[in-house]
């Protein structure tokens, strides 16, 4: 039977009028749970849960503005999971089972498809009781909540007030999130817009932003082709700005949650390839062309087998004993190692490195800091690559 607390569940089964025969946890959530339930007629739900470690809700992203997201939404023709309810504390809400995978959309008649969803939503009056001043709440969310002070975030936060375009001619309701990974598809056809936990009203043009940020993650169709699908103008500057925008508050979210979900790998996985991506479109907003890092061949130590040995393990004996979430979380373990066998191999000639760039760059300059701060990304990343797969060394749409 399900892990959920007594209490969850009885409010699960008075929602859906049915009784709870199982829930399960999945994998993914940078702050909160998602569960699967299931009833005892065979009917699934989908559970997501506020586990008490997100800042979101201290600063009004709760699970209960969410659910007012979704309650809009449902009688609106777009494309996401039914509202059953918000638990009486805020934090859980309960939605409809949407069918389908998250998978990625670069067929195109699937991308062709999803693009009509954003042109439906963006078609939209948006709801009075979701505006809010969207980057100002970021600001406050790292100034409150990150436990550490990030030099590359503050950077970032100077700039987007430096560069900040007036209010745009419509505002619309923007997902905040969106993009592939957060749709839901069954291979035919878009199910469903998921994780509206981020949507506000502002520019449309943070919506597409959020679309190019999410390729890099997930396979997508050319983005020109893509918005070519797009009913309205595509201005390439608020496009821009907005990609900055993004990246800067992936970097907050990342440094607020630690970790994805506690997962320590997948959070200096994305943490890794996020920073190289900020300190890029920093460089090219204060016109700074940087110069590359030279990355050392990687040679063997005397603790190279041992790692070898460790990842092996976890590869042919750990993993596939485990299952779902398990799985999920081993298969993370082992992108820490691949990392700290990189760190064996590499880190000290990278380490002096760094040391010499933060003695020749003035990082009271912003332009100077941003050229220090892709040239110290690049060097993190290549620690990370083994453990980044394809997303090792993605590169940014530009518009």
């Amino acid at each position: 039977m399900s892990e959920l607390d007594r209490e969850l569940l009885t409010w699960v089964e008075e929602c859906c009028g049915r009784g709870v025969a199982d829930a399960v946890r999945i994998p993914g959530g940078a702050s909160r749970q998602a569960w699967v339930v299931t009833l005892d007629d065979g009917g699934r739900r989908f559970l997501r849960m506020d586990a008490g470690s997100s800042a979101l809700s201290a600063v009004g992203y709760d699970l209960a503005r969410e659910a007012r997201a979704y309650q809009w939404l449902s009688d609106k023709p777009v494309r996401a999971a039914g509202f059953c309810g918000v638990s009486p504390d805020g934090k859980s809400v309960l939605l409809d089972f949407v069918e389908g995978t998250p998978g990625s959309l670069d067929d195109p008649s699937l991308a062709r498809d999803f693009m009509e969803q954003v042109n439906v939503l963006h078609a939209l009056e948006p709801p009075a009781d979701l505006a809010h001043d969207d980057l100002a709440v970021w600001a406050q969310l790292y100034g409150e909540h990150c436990p550490e002070s990030d030099p590359l975030i503050e950077l970032g936060l100077r700039q987007l007030v430096d560069m900040a375009p007036g209010p745009p001619e419509r505002a619309v309701l923007v997902h905040g999130d969106l993009g592939p990974g957060n749709v839901m598809h069954d291979g035919r056809r878009v199910t469903g817009l998921c994780d509206w936990e981020l949507a506000h009203v502002g520019d449309p043009m943070e919506d597409l932003a959020w679309i190019t940020v999410r390729a890099m993650l997930t396979p997508f169709v050319d983005i020109d082709t893509a918005f070519g699908w797009y009913d309205g103008p595509v201005d390439a500057e608020r496009v821009r700005y907005w990609q900055l925008a993004c990246q800067v508050r992936n970097l907050i979210g990342l440094g607020v949650a630690g970790a994805a979900g506690g997962d320590l790998g997948m959070g200096m996985l994305f943490s890794t390839l996020h920073r190289r991506v900020t300190a890029e479109l920093l460089c090219e907003a204060l016109e700074v062309v940087p110069e590359p890092v030279e990355i050392p061949e990687p040679s063997d130590t005397e603790s190279s087998a041992v790692f070898g040995a460790v990842l092996d393990d976890l590869r042919t004996v750990i993993t596939p004993a485990l299952g779902g979430y398990a799985a999920a979380r081993a298969k993370s373990v082992a992108r820490l190692v691949r990392y700290l066998d990189m760190v064996d191999r590499i880190g000290p000639t990278l380490a002096d490195q760094d040391r010499r760039d933060r003695v020749r760059f003035d990082m009271d300059d912003d332009a100077e800091a941003a050229h220090y701060w892709v040239r110290a990304a690049q060097r993190d990343e290549a620690l990370m690559r083994p453990a980044m797969g394809r997303l090792a060394g993605t590169r940014l749409a530009r518009i």
